[in-house]
């Protein structure tokens, strides 16, 4: 049984320090690499019960992040765009930037929000498995 518990503890370690790195890669991540690295935390593993908690939580938070992010850049290349005079002012794309931009800014709040009962969440998984 002792072994067991131990398989347990060592396969829970793992994953926690897993999902940490891959938060951590995420929120380094510039741009477009969100994305890919969005699909990372997605793709850690997840067996222990309190790993797979903590990664919803995460989750939660990027999701909407990753969203925003994606609008914001899209924003920026229709601004360019009226800029340099390759789309007109009343283009339904430059006429729907308002609406982008609160959307972005909504997305980024609750990411935002969500992010903090994700650290709360990592915090727990590594006092509780000591990395």
């Amino acid at each position: 049984m002792t072994a067991s518990l131990g398989g347990c503890h060592g396969s829970g370690k793992r994953e926690a320090a897993s999902l940490d790195e891959a938060v951590d890669r995420y929120r380094r991540a510039e741009g477009s690499e969100r994305v890919s690295r969005a699909q990372a935390l997605t793709d850690v593993s997840c067996t222990v019960p309190e790993v797979c908690v903590a990664k919803e939580a995460c989750l939660a938070a990027v999701g909407p992040t990753t969203r925003a992010l994606a609008l914001k850049e899209d924003v920026a290349r229709i601004l360019g765009d009226l800029q340099a005079k390759r789309l007109a002012l009343d283009a339904p794309s430059a006429q729907a930037l308002p609406e982008r931009l609160d959307e972005a800014t909504r997305l980024l709040q609750e990411g935002r929000a969500k992010m903090a009962d994700c650290e709360r969440q990592l915090g727990d998984l590594r006092l509780h498995y000591g990395h």
